[in-house]
């Protein structure tokens, strides 16, 4: 090539040998880009096909150079940007937060972005698993560095996305994790509350493990999340009214210390409450002492504070135990999985479970309908009924029969 319209070099670096390319931009600045490594197959000819290609793209398309930044100086704030345009809030928000500033900025934080390149990425990738991480976690961090990436090629920081050459990791089926509790165990499990409760000497206590066995209740019976249990108020549940069936609202999520709108616009829910249930909030209602309408439905039995999720827990497990349920099970979100699969499996619709669970897309769902075999047979009914309503029977079947 030559040297006006840009050049190909061979560079040997501490990783292997790498092919780049050198030509000016739409503004007339040098560019030098690294467009693949001899040890994935590159050659000169392939780095002067390349060549040919950005050269052309910046006659048709004005191609500029990419602006340098480095990774730490763009990547929280990109992230903030795009959480706020999305309206991601609560735990989503600070748990991307989280693995940018705790996981990606320590390890690709002085980085230029445009350096950073599919070998980084899974160097990234190889010392989070040495470090212990599930496969199920660092595919998380992949989903946030994806998405960084493509905010900055957006922004022309970055040529590429390095994360798309990256294979995800191979996590297994999550629902095998999953410890769904059977009919006949919440039953089990309510009845070991009752007997906690009976031989608790201190009144104190015994009022802690009535609402800890109400808790659990709604989880099993509701589906609701962690933050949506603790950000109840009692103006969200209605128990009294003699025109309307008992039900309650998720309006807000207590997540990590702040109350909020729950996690999606989707969550925003009303649920029906059945007769069983909706007596065991009234009583629950009559013992607490913080019983007005902008009070927590669960809360500091003494300050009327939010729950204490870990006290609960352990109460939860003390409860697991007396009802010889040995193994481990997560409080709220095994709890929740529970009660959108007996959801399922009791034959409702999957437009009715993914609105109950406030799920925003149905391929979440599915799952649930998956574990509980939910095969929609009235479904299947009323459609063949409709599809072969004019088609006519045993016409031809009769003919060979009497052949």
């Amino acid at each position: 090539m030559s040297r006006r319209s840009g050049g190909v070099v061979r560079y040997a670096g501490p990783r292997g040998a790498v092919w780049r390319i050198r030509y000016r931009d739409a503004d007339g600045r040098r560019v030098c880009e690294t467009v693949g490594a001899e040890a994935d197959g590159w050659t000169a000819r392939m780095a002067e096909d390349s060549l040919i290609a950005a050269l052309a793209d910046v006659r048709r398309e004005r191609k500029r150079a990419i602006e340098p930044v480095r990774f730490t100086d763009f990547a929280e704030a990109a992230i903030m940007r795009y959480l706020d345009a999305k309206g991601r809030r609560g735990s989503t928000r600070s748990g991307y937060l989280a693995i940018v500033t705790e996981h990606l900025e320590p390890y690709f934080g002085r980085m230029r972005l445009d350096e950073v390149d599919v070998v980084d990425v899974e160097d990234y990738i190889a010392q989070k698993r040495r470090k212990g991480l599930s496969a199920a976690t660092v595919n998380r961090h992949m989903n946030v560095l994806r998405r960084v990436c493509t905010l900055a090629v957006r922004a022309r920081k970055m040529a590429a996305n390095p994360v798309h050459n990256v294979d995800a990791l191979e996590e297994g089926d999550r629902r095998l994790r999953w410890r769904r509790l059977q009919p006949t165990e919440i039953g089990a499990v309510a009845a070991a509350y009752d007997e906690l409760h009976e031989e608790e000497p201190e009144p104190a206590e015994r009022l802690w493990i009535a609402q800890a066995r109400t808790v659990y209740l709604v989880v099993y019976g509701l589906g609701l999340r962690r933050g949506e249990v603790l950000g109840l108020r009692w103006r969200d549940v209605r128990l009294a009214d003699p025109e309307e069936r008992p039900s309650l609202t998720v309006e807000r999520a207590f997540v990590r210390g702040v109350d909020g709108p729950p996690k999606s616009q989707t969550s925003r829910r009303t649920l029906v409450i059945d007769e069983f249930l909706a007596g065991e909030l009234f009583d629950h209602r009559a013992r607490s002492r913080f019983q007005g309408d902008d009070e927590r439905v669960f809360c500091h039995l003494e300050k009327g504070s939010p729950l204490d999720g870990k006290r609960y827990a352990e109460t939860f497990r003390a409860a697991l135990v007396k009802a010889g349920i040995t193994d481990y099970v997560r409080p709220f979100h095994d709890g929740r999985h529970t009660a959108i699969t007996n959801d399922a499996a009791a034959g409702n619709s999957g437009l009715a479970v993914m609105k109950r669970a406030g799920h925003s897309d149905f391929r979440v769902t599915q799952q649930y309908l998956d574990l509980a075999g939910v095969d929609f047979a009235e479904e299947a009914e009323r459609a063949a009924a409709r599809a072969f309503a004019h088609v006519p029977r045993a016409k031809v079947r009769a003919k060979v029969e009497a052949e």
